[in-house]
């Protein structure tokens, strides 16, 4: 995978390390086969989005509302996803149609090419946007910031929709590039990888994600 480094060189990331940057998949396949699943990951960042948003009330359960991990969560997926829009990689599935997630946030021209919504998370805002975003997020979720964010923050439900969008595509790119590596045939784009990657004796990663 080759990414536009200069670009990179010059960005700040918060949580991502120098060998993530250098190979997302890395943090990727920890992200979705260990830390969380879909459901989970969407129901956190729905917490997190609509405390911040709603005056005096929480939406998670107890007093240990786990916000501030949520918080990190997000930003770690959407520097890992700017990572990936500087990257030089083919995001389509190829033919893979079954997956194990279902995704129906996400447009149907997203799903069959991830790059779609790339252009438009990171078209709407940029990566330092995004941190800005999270961290006014993370101050109203508990309760911190006056009235509620609702009233203050711009376009809050295109900003949700954005999110959940999110969520779907960090395990769509896993279950794509899983189903990939391992039926290689599932399309030509695979095969030409794989031929790619066995003339450099090298091997590549995986991507998947539902609403």
């Amino acid at each position: 995978m080759e990414t536009k480094q200069t670009s990179l060189d010059q960005t700040h990331f918060r949580y991502l390390k120098a060998e993530e940057i250098e190979n997302p998949f890395i943090y990727i396949n920890e992200f979705c086969e260990k830390e969380t699943e879909m459901y989970y990951f969407r129901r956190d960042t729905l917490y997190l989005i609509k405390t911040a948003f709603s005056y005096d009330e929480t939406f998670l359960a107890g007093c240990n509302s786990n916000y501030a991990y949520s918080q990190k969560q997000l930003i770690k997926v959407i520097e890992t996803m700017y990572v990936l829009h500087h990257a030089d990689m083919d995001l389509k599935p190829g033919n893979i149609r079954n997956y194990e997630n279902s995704y129906k946030c996400l447009e149907r021209d997203e799903r069959n090419n991830l790059r779609v919504f790339l252009d438009d998370f990171f078209g709407y805002k940029d990566l330092d946007g995004w941190h800005e975003l999270l961290d006014d997020l993370l101050i109203y979720a508990y309760k911190e910031g006056g009235e509620g964010f609702f009233d203050y923050a711009d376009k809050p439900f295109k900003t949700m929709d954005y999110f959940e969008k999110l969520v779907e595509a960090i395990f769509l790119i896993y279950e794509i590039r899983h189903l990939k590596d391992s039926y290689p045939k599932a399309s030509t784009d695979a095969i030409k990888e794989t031929i790619h990657a066995t003339d450099k004796g090298e091997s590549d990663g995986g991507i998947g994600c539902d609403c």
